[in-house]
């Protein structure tokens, strides 16, 4: 049996355009028994998204706990000491990414949002 499951799916309906994408019962396998939950609050400067205490880090999960629509948060990563974006969470969004070792992950976002990051081994 794997150690994570999940699934995700998003469908689109706006006038005449409709599509839906599903990916169901995706599993993963942890190297490690280890898990890191960490609740950020962030600002307009980078918060680094810890992560001590993990030997190698696998697939996070992210949300942005905020409900205010223009509380944005954007995930990157610290190159040559400036922020560099890859990814935007809308209020409430979540998102799915396996991590890269070695790689110095940062949030920055409306003053006050709050994220939710939970980190898992290999």
């Amino acid at each position: 049996m794997p150690d994570i499951s999940y699934s995700v799916s998003y469908r689109i309906s706006k006038d005449f355009l409709n599509s839906s994408v599903a990916a169901n019962n995706i599993s993963a396998n942890m190297s490690l028994a280890g898990l890191q939950s960490q609740t950020l609050t962030l600002s307009t400067n980078a918060v680094s998204i810890s992560t001590a205490n993990l030997a190698n880090v696998g697939l996070a999960f992210m949300q942005n706990l905020s409900t205010a629509a223009a509380s944005t948060c954007a995930i990157g990563i610290e190159a040559g000491g400036s922020f560099v974006g890859f990814t935007t969470l809308r209020a409430g969004e979540p998102a799915i990414m396996r991590l890269t070792p070695g790689t110095n992950y940062r949030a920055i976002g409306t003053s006050g949002t709050r994220i939710r990051v939970d980190i898992t081994e290999g």
